[in-house]
């Protein structure tokens, strides 16, 4: 199999190399090729379709995209240009390979989060600031340009690479820093390795069409922060505040929870409860000493 990764550079990207770099070691005739925005520009259609032609990839993961939340308020072109027209070219380009399968990663970032409950993928979608909007956007070319697609939505992603929410909360707990964080945002905080390896499953299984893949359950960012550290061993002050009094150009779904609903029912939700998959993350990524 030929596997083409782009935004491998990104925290995603570097996890979903893990895992096809050890299937690789099953599979002889398995093929990776990762391409990031120096070295695959997913707003420029002709030269991603020369990437494609030359490649000649049986499976695509695009897991690139312009993440920058408040940013996008501020450059929507940016924002649309990535997020909705880019995952629309590697859409088309995907569509031109015979048996090419297609997984686009979108976000929770496409819910408005107002009627406090979590969300299944039959759900009605109400983005409320551009990030979301645009990814929605790419979520809708996708599967109108690629009839073998997936759609890949999770949220609050962590993991080695990159800096994350986890790794900025450990960081202020050992410096012995106060720590103030919304209780009342609500999401379900997802391991990027978790992620990579459902990943895997929808491609070897997977039928099109749009899946949630998140770590199970939910928690506010305040209750996420106290586990962080917590499974560190870390003590810390961490104080709740509401995220009113946070300074931001763009608007965030307040309960953005996720449902794997569509998971169970085709291939099997193998994703963990967040709480055991943030302690595989801490034990075994970041080395620490993880506690129940």
């Amino acid at each position: 199999m030929r596997v083409l990764i782009l935004g491998a550079s990104g925290m995603l990207g570097f996890d979903l190399a893990r895992v096809f770099s050890g299937r690789e070691l099953l599979l002889s005739d398995l093929k990776i090729e990762g391409k990031n925005s120096a070295t695959a520009d997913i707003t420029d259609l002709i030269s991603l379709r020369k990437l494609f032609k030359d490649f000649k990839p049986e499976a695509v993961v695009n897991a690139s995209a312009y993440t920058d939340v408040d940013a996008c308020e501020t450059n929507p072109e940016l924002a649309y240009a990535v997020n909705a027209d880019g995952a629309g070219n590697i859409a088309f380009c995907a569509n031109e390979l015979p048996n090419c399968k297609l997984v686009h990663v979108s976000t929770d970032y496409v819910f408005d989060g107002l009627d406090g409950k979590p969300h299944s993928e039959s759900d009605t979608v109400n983005p409320l600031g551009i990030y979301g909007k645009s990814k929605l956007e790419g979520e809708k070319k996708v599967r109108a340009l690629a009839k073998n697609s997936v759609v890949a939505r999770t949220a609050l992603l962590y993991g080695r690479q990159k800096i994350n929410f986890v790794k900025k909360i450990l960081e202020r707990a050992e410096k012995k820093l106060p720590i103030t964080v919304p209780d009342d945002m609500i999401g379900s905080p997802t391991y990027s390795l978790e992620l990579a390896r459902i990943i895997e499953r929808l491609i070897d299984r997977g039928e099109p069409g749009i899946y949630h893949t998140v770590n199970k359950g939910w928690c506010s960012r305040f209750d996420w922060a106290k586990k962080i550290c917590a499974l560190a061993g870390l003590q810390a002050s961490i104080a709740p505040i509401k995220s009113a009094t946070l300074i931001s150009a763009a608007p965030r779904p307040l309960f953005s929870a996720l449902l794997n609903k569509k998971l169970e029912a085709t291939i099997g939700d193998t994703m963990k409860p967040w709480e055991e998959a943030l302690a595989e993350f801490i034990s075994k990524d970041l080395n620490y000493n993880a506690r129940p």
